[in-house]
């Protein structure tokens, strides 16, 4: 089902954007900047799913 796909989706970046906040806090400067690059990249990508691809309007049939 695709909102089931879309909610597994979300929970994936959640779990990803903990992850990248929990090592921009705890890395070294290095391993921060790596973690608030990827973090950057994540929002985006959740960004993005929210506006164009969420089935919010899906008409099911």
């Amino acid at each position: 089902m695709p909102n089931d796909f879309s909610v597994e989706i979300h929970t994936y970046l959640s779990a990803k954007i903990l992850e990248a906040e929990r090592e921009a806090k705890l890395g070294d400067q290095v391993t921060s900047a790596y973690a608030r690059g990827k973090l950057e990249e994540l929002q985006w990508i959740r960004k993005y799913l929210q506006e164009n691809i969420d089935l919010k309007n899906y008409i099911y049939y």
